[in-house]
């Protein structure tokens, strides 16, 4: 798992939505993974902070979030963990999908994968039906996450009780609110189909769907998209930071040791 984690995070800093490895690392106490700062915090914290945001955040961020995802899905990569805690802003208020853990690679429509993973309501049915399952999982969770941003709310139950949670999204149809604009509410529907054959991002290209109609996507890949809202930034300083002894490790994990190229550049100029 720790290998495959690795694998995916230095994959992943091939795509500007995903958060980027720096270098791994492991000493006599673990192992460990050097990501980038994102300062801005996360999407539930942003959410929690304002209660629900409004269309043009959730636009944007949606977007950027479906670029990540397909890239991970380009790349036979299911995030399976995609929730606004696991959706961080940079500096400048672009969003990086985070946490990688519990992603599986070489998953396609014809090698799926199983396994109850991730946080309980942002599931999709096939998983708590502990059934195979490709990249669909992810667009399902998107959808949960769409919700929330747009709301507040998730369409399904979101309480404490796992069991009531477990049956609000296997046999329960979504309870989107009316007052949400019209392409909105057609994109969480599609999102959220129970068969994930029929749903948006399997079924069609979800880049093609009304609500992003004013999306540039060619902008958006290249970072020329103006986010709508940036987030204030915290002060980090070193001296609040822990840093991983050099002591080597006992029992090593072969090859999973890592050092970017800006890794490699910025500790040089720190020896200079």
């Amino acid at each position: 798992m720790l290998m495959r984690e690795r694998r995916i995070l230095q994959k992943a800093r091939e795509c500007p939505f995903l958060c980027h490895l720096y270098a791994a690392h492991q000493s006599q106490h673990g192992a460990y993974f050097i990501t980038e700062y994102l300062s801005g915090g996360s999407l539930q914290a942003l959410i929690r902070m304002c209660g629900s945001l409004n269309i043009d955040n959730v636009r944007f961020y949606t977007a950027e979030i479906v670029c990540g995802l397909q890239f991970l899905h380009g790349h036979n990569i299911v995030h399976r963990d995609l929730k606004p805690g696991n959706i961080m802003l940079d500096r400048s208020g672009h969003i990086r999908i985070i946490d990688l853990g519990l992603a599986r690679d070489g998953v396609t429509s014809s090698n799926k994968t199983r396994g109850v993973v991730s946080t309980t309501c942002f599931m999709a049915p096939e998983v708590l039906l502990d059934e195979e399952y490709d990249a669909a999982v992810d667009w399902w969770s998107l959808g949960i996450v769409v919700s929330i941003m747009s709301s507040g709310y998730s369409p399904f139950y979101y309480g404490p009780i796992r069991s009531e949670a477990v049956e609000s999204i296997i046999t329960e149809m979504p309870e989107i609110p009316p007052w949400l604009a019209s392409d909105l509410k057609h994109l969480i529907k599609n999102l959220l189909r129970k068969n994930p054959e029929m749903r948006l991002g399997v079924s069609s290209n979800i880049r093609h769907h009304p609500f992003f109609d004013s999306i540039g996507w060619e902008d958006l890949e290249a970072g020329r998209a103006q986010p709508p809202f940036t987030p204030f930034r915290a002060v980090l300083k070193n001296k609040h930071l822990q840093w991983p002894g050099d002591e080597t490790p006992t029992n090593p994990v072969a090859e999973f040791s890592y050092m970017s190229p800006s890794w490699a550049r910025m500790m040089e100029r720190s020896r200079l």
